[in-house]
């Protein structure tokens, strides 16, 4: 009897010791998880950043976790921007540390060098970041109802959905892949040159390489792409999609910076009715006498013949080009 009672009590003190196993293994994953965000605040301090968490408060156990992150506050070294915003949620998945996903449970704003403020804000806002091997399988971000304000500007921008994901790239090293997409995207102000194309964008979708993207983490203050640029970096399209008022299209390209930090490259775009699309650039404020005559003329001709176009947009010489015609000179950027 004393013998079968222990074998009955076997079961019991298995589950007692796989639950203080669980709860050791729990903890202990929140400490270390802890660790790392105090070590990465010193570090970014000791670099000459700026990085700031005012408080973490621990909930989910014993299943998820779930670091609640008070008044937290980002500013890199070179950067010339500053991120600040009340409370995020860290999520550890417990099965896989090395997958993160960090959600805005308040306003975040982002200021910069010249005094600009911009305020995000969105139904729900996710970034995620998985590991392996301690270098960077894939991150993301995705947002509901986001919208983007400049108190100092005119207008928001609004996005129904946004969802961006990057990667390295598998066929060559230094390079990352980058998809992103925004459906029903209300932009703050008309866009100069493409004024008649309206405010509203149904959808735009492109699958994008970053050249040299390891660059683009070497920031300088007042010049953020600098180095990059410097370093040869170029973003590819290699598909683009974009449905925005009289414009239906997939198209490819390539661009990058030029030395006076504004726009160089081109894109490819197959139309299928171009009269439409040219004539509302043609009636833009910003275009000369001669680009909307010529800009109209084209346009006729392909109202008569019904054909399609590849319609050619180049940025050189800080100079905007359609199908050839300059229609008005690029600022920088920045």
């Amino acid at each position: 009897m004393k013998i079968r009672g222990l074998w009955l009590a076997v079961p019991w003190v298995l589950f007692i010791l796989a639950a203080l196993g669980w709860v050791f293994y729990w903890n202990y994953l929140a400490g270390e998880s802890e660790r790392r965000l105090q070590s990465w605040v010193t570090q970014q301090n000791a670099s000459g950043g700026s990085a700031e968490i005012g408080r973490i408060v621990r909930h989910g156990f014993p299943v998820l976790m779930r670091l609640e992150l008070q008044n937290v506050a980002y500013a890199p070294a070179r950067g010339g921007w500053r991120a600040a915003t009340q409370r995020a949620d860290l999520n550890v998945d417990v099965l896989n540390p090395q997958h993160l996903i960090l959600e805005a449970e308040a306003p975040i704003a982002i200021s910069r060098s010249n005094g600009a403020v911009t305020n995000i804000t969105a139904d729900k806002l996710i970034a995620s970041l998985r590991a392996s091997r301690r270098a960077l399988a894939v991150a993301g971000v995705e947002a509901d109802n986001l919208v983007l304000d400049d108190p100092a500007q005119e207008g928001v921008l609004n996005a129904t959905k946004l969802v961006i994901n990057v990667r390295p790239d598998a066929r060559a090293a230094g390079e990352y892949q980058l998809a992103f997409d925004a459906q029903a995207l209300t932009l703050p102000r008309p866009v100069r040159s493409f004024e008649a194309f309206g405010q509203n964008v149904a959808r735009l979708r492109a699958a994008i390489v970053i050249e040299d993207g390891a660059a683009l983490l070497e920031s300088s203050r007042n010049d953020p792409l600098g180095p990059w640029r410097e370093a040869g970096g170029r973003l590819r399209f290699d598909a683009l999609e974009l449905n925005w008022g009289p414009l239906a299209t997939t198209g490819t390209g390539e661009g990058g910076l030029d030395e006076q930090r504004r726009l160089n490259g081109r894109l490819v775009l197959p139309v299928e009715r171009p009269a439409p699309v040219l004539n509302a650039i043609a009636t833009g404020p910003n275009v000369d006498d001669d680009a909307r005559q010529a800009l109209q003329l084209l346009a006729a001709g392909y109202l008569v013949t019904g054909d399609d176009i590849t319609l050619d947009i180049g940025a050189n010489d800080g100079l905007l080009n359609i199908e050839g015609l300059p229609v008005r000179p690029l600022p920088p950027v920045y």
